[in-house]
């Protein structure tokens, strides 16, 4: 006797039952896509039978010799049918909590989750433990079934939903095929000899769990509701034992029903006699589905950890079993408890109100302790004034909200024009003209853009976007704009105010002439599409139809030069220059730690903080700026977010979301997966803005210096609300001590 029959045929010398293996190979076909095993008490070498479960082999050592016998030792007594319902449940519930209790107390627990009934009713019973032990909930994912269809989506978003609402941590486990060769690859084929079955799940958990868990699966559960759902009349016969076996319509001859069943009842009868009032169909999906192929789904777990099993636990089946079986296929015991909960039990179309993500402060700060770098060494952050001139006031021109009916989730929110006053109403678009202080020069934009104007005609600004002057602790177009037209029309003037522009950090553009001539800045990813139209006068940011004016695209301008005219023309003619020296910007004895420090806080102030991760995770590197004692208002660990963008159609994709995942659940931050089209928004800005709370700013990782452009990534997130560009910043790579990423490898949040 032995756990797997690979052991016993290699303590006994037994050979391989040929035969046996042509029969699987014949059920794979046959069940293509299905799950398959060998079933009866057949196993793949000779000689070696299946015990199934609720059999009893007796062994007898006495002076005769040995006697060997098996018999069936369940039911133990006959099945009492029960009507009430909530007794019934009261008994269920107190049992299955008890015992999912006892076993998450056995090591820091880990429930395997999908978006099924029955793990969300482990998941219930066992949270409490859970949170405590500081144990999490993981589901494993294939990419390429991701990208065939919606089953294996749907188990991602909807065990996350369940985690979410529970307060237990999740992650995602990529499901793919070990090395050849290696540690797990010896293991799981001689475990399984001769025949292997999928590995790719049990390589996941092998890989990347931890070796202390004790993993909670809740496969056995529908023994007690119904697997089997159709049940005419029926005598089991070996034929009609196969015949369900490979499904309804499928041809079977008694040659195969004896192959695969033969002696199968005479070991273990089934009739009702035996039965004592259980249903044989029940019966049969414990004994065979169960112990036939669910035994591999313990072993694939029991390679790396502890994995134990709420549901096994004959009492408790039994009284599941009690209920009629209309209320076991309604499965109304455990989506009882899932609903007392507060969740939506999984295939009920009940919506269930979200609930705000539980803190894990435990997590944050032992995953703080994890990141490394300068950040972590910072003293004092000093964030400049917040009540210098404008006083920390922002203009944000309709707000980052204006225009949900529509109108702003197609990229044009950050469409803007300067032109020639004659030209402004021929310019292509729906947007609103503004004459600017100098006749002559009109703005064009649409009103959900962000943008200033302050000055007259001998001195003027005009500032878009969602720019942050870190030296004054300033945010936003209006304060920012009132700060350059001082420094404008002060001396050294135009000089002082160009580098002061130059060293702003956002997403923005910043146009301005006085007397000694104008300037036009961007910023340094840059995030616009920022275009000089072939008169040399007109200005176009994204999207820019310069073309639609005639004389071809346009100059673009890059985060790396200007645009300058001189002072005699009112109506400037611009032309590109190189940007100016940055030193006059770097203030006496800064750091990059402090200036990033002072950054990070400034935009914690527009709301909570949530991370676009892709699967460089180079945003995290800032989380100890927010969850640190200089930390801004109401961005505590539990408050601090994360977003991946996640389009299962794509492997790539798939893979970058479960990277980021992650490293986002080792520091302690919840990730919440944006999917356009899945039953929502398939708009990019509308899908992200549904995931999100009203009160969110989502960062991106986006740096200078790299080939992707941020304007396709901004305009999926702007239409509908404010970003944050932590390493949006010239002047940070001027500085000494880091604080900048190591490694930014991802342009956006997919």
């Amino acid at each position: 006797m032995a756990s797997a029959p690979s052991l016993v045929a290699a303590a006994l010398g037994l050979g391989v039952d040929e035969r046996a293996v042509e029969l699987l190979a014949d059920l794979r076909e046959r069940r293509a896509g299905r799950v398959t095993y060998l079933p009866g008490l057949r196993t793949a070498y000779l000689g070696v039978e299946a015990l199934v479960p609720n059999s009893l082999l007796r062994v007898t050592v006495g002076t005769g010799g040995t006697r060997v016998e098996q018999r069936r030792f369940w039911p133990f007594r006959p099945r009492v049918a029960r009507t009430d319902v909530d007794e019934v449940y009261a008994e269920f519930r107190d049992r299955f909590v008890a015992h999912a209790t006892l076993l998450a107390g056995l090591g820091r627990p880990a429930v395997s989750l999908t978006g099924g009934l029955d793990s969300a009713a482990t998941a219930v019973a066992a949270a409490p433990s859970v949170r405590a032990a500081g144990g999490f909930a993981f589901t494993y994912l294939n990419p390429r079934d991701a990208a065939r269809g919606e089953a294996a989506v749907a188990d991602v978003v909807g065990a996350r939903d369940v985690a979410r609402l529970l307060g237990v941590p999740h992650r995602v486990l990529r499901w793919r095929q070990p090395p050849a060769g290696g540690t797990f690859d010896v293991l799981h084929r001689r475990t399984y000899a001769p025949e292997t079955p999928s590995r790719g799940a049990a390589h996941a958990m092998w890989a990347d769990l931890p070796g202390d868990v004790v993993q909670l699966q809740s496969n056995g559960g529908e023994t007690g509701t119904t697997f089997l759902r159709h049940r005419p009349d029926h005598v089991l016969t070996p034929r009609r034992l196969t015949e369900l076996y490979l499904g309804s319509g499928a041809p079977v001859d008694d040659g195969l029903a004896r192959e695969l069943y033969g002696g199968y009842l005479d070991r273990v009868p089934m009739d009702p006699a035996t039965l004592l009032g259980f249903d044989d169909y029940d019966v049969l999906y414990w004994e065979q589905r169960m112990g036939r192929w669910g035994w591999q789904k313990f072993v694939d777990g029991d390679f790396g950890h502890r994995i134990l099993l709420p549901f096994n636990d004959r009492v408790l089946l039994e009284t599941m079993l009690s209920l009629p079986y209309p209320m076991r296929r309604d499965r109304v015991l455990p989506a009882r408890l899932v609903a007392e909960a507060g969740l939506q039990v999984p295939g009920s179309a009940a919506p269930v109100a979200p609930a705000a993500p539980t803190p894990h402060p435990g997590r944050v700060r032992s995953g703080m302790r994890r990141l490394r770098g300068a950040l972590r060494r910072r003293a004092g952050v000093p964030v400049g004034r917040a009540d210098g001139p404008a006083g920390g006031e922002q203009d944000r021109a309709g707000g980052h909200r204006a225009g949900r009916d529509g109108t702003v989730r197609d990229g044009v929110m950050r469409a803007f024009a300067v032109v020639p006053t004659g030209a402004a109403e021929d310019f292509p678009g729906a947007l609103r003209t503004r004459p600017l202080p100098v006749e002559g020069l009109s703005l064009r934009a649409h009103p959900a853009l962000p943008h200033a104007v302050v000055g007259d005609a001998g001195a003027w600004v005009l500032v878009l976007g969602e720019p942050l002057d870190v030296p004054d602790g300033l945010d936003g177009a209006r304060p920012v704009a009132r700060l350059l037209h001082r420094l404008l029309i002060r001396g050294p003037g135009l000089v002082a105010a160009t580098v002061r522009a130059a060293g702003l950090c956002g997403s923005w553009v910043v146009v301005m002439a006085g007397p000694e001539g104008g300037r036009v800045l961007t910023d340094p990813l840059p995030s616009w599409d920022l275009r000089l139209g072939p008169d040399g006068r007109t200005l176009m940011g994204d999207p820019g139809p310069a073309a639609d004016l005639g004389g071809g695209e346009g100059h673009p301008l890059g985060g790396d030069h200007l645009l300058r005219a001189g002072p005699p023309d009112p109506v400037p003619r611009w032309q590109v220059d190189e940007l100016p020296d940055l030193a006059g910007a770097v203030a006496p004895g800064a750091d990059a730690v402090r200036r990033l420090a002072a950054h990070v806080l400034l935009l914690t102030a527009r709301g909570r903080p949530v991370l676009g991760l892709g699967a460089g995770g180079s945003l995290l590197e800032v989380l100890p700026l927010l969850t640190g004692p200089a930390a801004g208002p109401g961005t505590g660990g539990g408050r601090v977010g994360a977003v991946t963008w996640w389009d299962p159609s794509s492997a790539d994709s798939t893979r970058a979301m479960i990277r980021g995942g992650r490293r986002a659940f080792d520091a302690g931050v919840d990730q919440r997966l944006v999917l356009p089209g899945r039953g929502g928004p398939v708009d990019p800005g509308a899908a992200l803005d549904a995931a999100l709370g009203p009160d969110d700013v989502v960062w991106l990782g986006l740096a200078p210096g790299r080939r992707e452009s941020a304007r396709s990534v901004l305009g999926a997130v702007r239409p509908v609300r404010p970003v944050a560009l932590p390493w949006s910043d010239r002047v940070l790579a001027l500085l000494q001590g880091g604080g900048g990423p190591d490694r930014c490898t991802e342009p956006h949040t997919s």
